[in-house]
Parts: structure tokens; C-alpha cells; sequence
């Protein structure tokens, strides 16, 4: 499948602290919280991945889903996955906290029947494909463990694999950690493209999935996302510089 492509000139990115301003000021401003817009990126990956795998039904997914928001995403998405026919196994890190997102998203998998195990820091798992929801722009280097060995042993399992977000272990500003990070096939990146995506080798092929977002919240480059999702809320961004990273 084929997807819209827009030059990597055109596209504007978004560093951490801008991210997560936007996220506060959708809320105050326009009263979309933080479950909203999990449940459109959720919704957005597994049409993404759907489309990828050239129809998902019948496929053996991986979701490895972290204790964050990227977490809640890789959620989401394992449910519209498993609606598309998937055979979907969720992974996920440990969380102390019942009352969060994504613990609330993983007991909604297990009440559908859907596998939903707790990650340690083996990877065992047989799947067509990973669907990366580890760590997301809130991440820090270096790596904790389980999480490093568990990045090193998906790298290892040679499964194909496509990052939310941003591949885990990359760090979204400074792009530090490309060589170590989830080395992905592709990542789907939300809202805008992080600055590390315009260089960084272990994306892969870079797309970018609309959540949501007003454009206004995006301050002097309102306008630039605007005409950005004109184009449609699923990119393809082309002419990225992996090669110097």
C-alpha cells in the first residue's frame, strides 16, 4: 500500500517540551484529554499497520507497550488490530499505578480475551511483526533495564518492527541512542515529526499519522500544519538525511 508522500522541507517538528505544551494546552483550550487522543493514535496505528502488512487478519502481532502514553497507544491499537482479524498478543512493562491508561487499556484486552502478558527482560515471542509502544518522547539515556536488553533482544529477533511515535531508545531531540534504539522497518510518528526523525537510522521509513491536534496549538507554525494535513492524516515524509546520522 501507498500512502501520500510530503517532502521532509515541508513538514515542521516538534522537540519534547513543545509536545508535551501542546498536549497541556488541548486540553485547557480545547478540552481534548489525553484519553481522546490515545484513542485516534491507537486507531491511526492500526490502520497504519493494517495497511503496511497489506491487511492484518490472520497475522501474529507483537505489542510490546511501555508504562507511558506510547504504552496506551500500542494498546489502543492491538484492539482495533485484533477487531481486523489479528492474532495479537500484548506485552507490556509492569505498572504500579491501576488508575493509568494504559493499565486500564490492558484490562480491556484481557476482558476481550485478548493475551495481554507482563514483559520481563527475555523477549520470547513469534510474531509476523512488533509493534513498538516502549518508550516515547518522555524517555531519558541512558536505558534502564529490563528495557535495554528487552530493545536489544527485539533487534536481535530480526521480527520486523514499527515504532509509535519514535523508536524506542532514540531520544526524540538530541537523536542519541540511533544506534542502540528499536531499529525499525518504519515508525509512525504523531502529531508532528520529532527533530531525531530527520536523521536517525533506526526509523526506518518515516510516516505521520493526524490525531487530532488543532493546528492553532502549534503557535508560529499553525499554518504549516494546517496545509501539512491537507494533504491527509496519513504521510508518507520523504527526502529524510538518514545517511548522516
Amino acid at each position: 500500500m501507498s500512502w501520500p508522500s510530503v517532502p521532509l522541507s515541508a513538514v515542521p517538528v516538534a522537540p519534547a517540551a513543545l509536545m508535551r505544551q501542546v498536549d497541556l494546552e488541548a486540553e485547557r483550550r480545547f478540552h481534548i484529554g489525553p484519553a481522546q487522543l490515545m484513542e485516534v493514535a491507537g486507531f491511526q496505528v492500526a490502520r497504519f499497520v493494517d495497511g503496511w502488512m497489506g491487511k492484518a487478519a490472520g497475522r501474529r502481532i507483537a505489542v510490546l507497550a511501555g508504562a507511558g502514553n506510547n504504552g496506551g497507544d500500542a494498546l489502543v491499537a492491538a484492539r482495533f488490530l485484533a477487531q481486523r482479524g489479528a492474532a495479537v498478543v500484548g506485552l507490556c512493562l509492569p505498572t504500579k499505578d491501576a488508575s493509568t491508561l494504559v493499565a486500564i487499556h490492558a484490562l480491556t484486552l484481557r476482558a476481550m480475551g485478548i493475551e495481554c502478558e507482563v514483559l520481563n527482560s527475555s523477549l520470547k515471542v513469534s510474531a509476523d511483526l512488533v509493534l513498538d509502544g516502549l518508550l516515547g518522547t518522555g524517555s531519558r539515556l541512558p536505558l534502564r533495564e529490563p528495557v535495554a536488553e528487552l530493545i536489544a533482544g527485539i533487534n536481535r529477533s530480526g521480527i520486523p518492527v514499527i515504532s509509535i511515535d519514535l523508536p524506542s531508545g532514540l531520544d526524540s531531540d538530541s537523536g542519541e541512542g540511533d544506534g542502540d534504539a528499536v531499529q525499525a522497518a518504519a515508525t509512525l510518528t504523531l502529531g508532528l515529526p520529532k527533530p531525531a526523525l530527520r536523521s536517525a537510522r533506526c526509523s526506518g521509513r518515516l510516516f505521520l499519522a493526524d490525531i487530532g491536534l488543532p493546528a492553532a496549538l502549534f503557535g508560529h507554525q499553525a499554518r504549516a500544519v494546517a496545509e501539512l494535513y491537507r494533504n491527509g492524516d496519513l504521510l508518507e515524509i520523504s527526502g529524510l538525511d538518514q545517511a548522516a546520522s
